[in-house]
């Protein structure tokens, strides 16, 4: 299958984080709406067979990647830094300082990554964040100063009762996107014109939740300029852009990052019960040297048995240095 890149252009705040797994869900949706139950069944059998029409990735800050979850510095590592680099004059608290904020952050820029995934480590992204290669910081801080996420306070709603939970306080975020800033999104498929005219619906009736309040709606265009070679190359590594899990996780090898997904489902089909069950999944930026490859369509995760949710991973290739 091909890759394609888009840029979602926001048009109004957001306030569900554009997830590989939920926009998936949201394109399963309008070809629900646009082409009727036969055709979402035929998309859904193609899924659990492992022969998906479109693989997604999340959509992240435009011209940059997740920060890949690497072993961190060793100490002789730190110790040569610490002599060779010049602005740290010899000292082991500035230098500790940098990685400290180095840490933190989320997306490597893709000039960055493209010329060091063929000897990636923690050391070389370190040290390009430092030289401030390809213009990576300013590129960083551009799209920081022009996003502001703003907390919202919501009541927690018991699942037994539907009613308000007390004492059940939480915050969810909404995320405002500053004029000229766009996101990068990444599909690999053969039917780009199924993929562009589900996510044209998407689009124009709203991403995510508060799309009756006028949140979650974006353009999108593809980029035309992209080649998917220059990108995803190849490796004995895989680093994940996507929302990931599979029924099976007994195969996996890397270092990554997990979390509890709680899915829900789109009230169109008519279910009284939103909530799916909760499960593990690996977040954007884990990398793998093993993991499956099928299994990916997770099924059993609500009363409803013909309802899944779909986390097939979009891996981009790597070499790591010192790997064998």
């Amino acid at each position: 299958m091909t890759v394609y890149r888009y840029r979602l252009i926001p048009k109004s705040s957001i306030a569900t984080p554009l997830r590989s797994d939920t926009l998936c869900g949201h394109l399963l949706c309008a070809a629900r709406e646009l082409d009727g139950d036969t055709v979402l069944g035929e998309i859904l059998e193609r899924f659990r067979a492992d022969e998906p029409p479109f693989i997604l990735s999340s959509a992240f800050p435009s011209g940059c990647l997740p920060m890949p979850i690497l072993p961190s510095l060793t100490r002789n590592d730190t110790r040569e830094l610490v002599k060779a680099l010049p602005q740290f004059k010899g000292s082991l608290f500035h230098l500790l300082e940098e990685l400290k904020k180095f840490r933190k952050q989320k997306w490597v820029p893709v000039t960055s990554w493209q010329s060091l995934s063929t000897n990636l480590s923690f050391k070389a992204l370190f040290l390009d964040c430092l030289q401030g290669k390809a213009g990576s910081q300013n590129k960083q801080k551009g799209n920081e100063n022009n996003t502001k996420i703003v907390p919202e306070i919501h009541n927690s709603i018991n699942r037994n009762t539907g009613r308000v939970l007390e004492g059940g306080l939480y915050t969810t975020e909404t995320t405002f996107y500053g004029q000229g800033n766009y996101l990068d999104l990444y599909a690999e498929t053969d039917e780009a014109d199924s993929l562009e005219r589900y996510l044209s619906h998407v689009a124009a009736t709203g991403f995510g939740k508060d799309g009756a309040l006028g949140k979650g709606f974006f353009k999108w265009e593809r980029d035309d300029t992209f080649a998917p070679g220059d990108l995803f190359g190849r490796g004995d590594h895989s680093m994940n852009l996507s929302v990931f899990s599979a029924k099976d996780l007994s195969s996996v090898s890397g270092t990554y990052e997990i979390f509890t997904k709680y899915g829900k489902v789109w009230n169109g089909f008519g279910e009284n019960n939103p909530f799916k069950k909760p499960f593990l999944a690996f977040r954007e930026g884990s990398v793998f040297t093993s993991y499956p490859l099928r299994g990916s369509a997770l099924t059993d995760v609500h009363s409803n048995p013909s309802i899944i949710h779909c986390t097939v991973p979009l891996m981009i290739r790597f070499k790591m240095t010192g790997a064998a």
